[in-house]
């Protein structure tokens, strides 16, 4: 008699969430082996959402930007790609225009 499914992987375990789950930083990985930029076997869901869309790789040293600011929604629309040093500006201008709109919720005028 089998403990259940040790032993098997991918769709025979007996933990088997079709090959989709969340990683430790809230992004949604799935089950790709093969692809270039496959860590055991598992991919980030909106890298290949937007390869698949755009025909191409993500180039090197570029990174998939979430419009809305939800990981896990990985539809096309809500994904762009940036050079990693862009997304970084990106970032830092979202923070500061996130802490002028707590301030003027505050009352307190703008925060510089």
């Amino acid at each position: 008699m089998e403990k259940c499914g040790i032993g098997k992987s991918g769709s025979e375990h007996y933990n088997w969430r079709g090959g989709r789950g969340l990683d430790s930083h809230g992004y949604v990985r799935i089950n790709y082996p093969g692809h270039p930029r496959a860590e055991y076997n598992r991919v980030l869901e909106h890298i290949v959402v937007w390869e698949n869309a755009h025909g191409k790789p993500l180039p090197r040293g570029w990174v998939i930007h979430h419009l809305n600011g939800i990981k896990t929604d990985n539809r096309i629309r809500n994904l762009v790609a940036l050079p990693a040093m862009k997304h970084h500006l990106v970032l830092a201008a979202k923070a500061k225009r996130i802490q002028e709109l707590e301030a003027i919720l505050n009352g307190k005028g703008q925060l510089l």
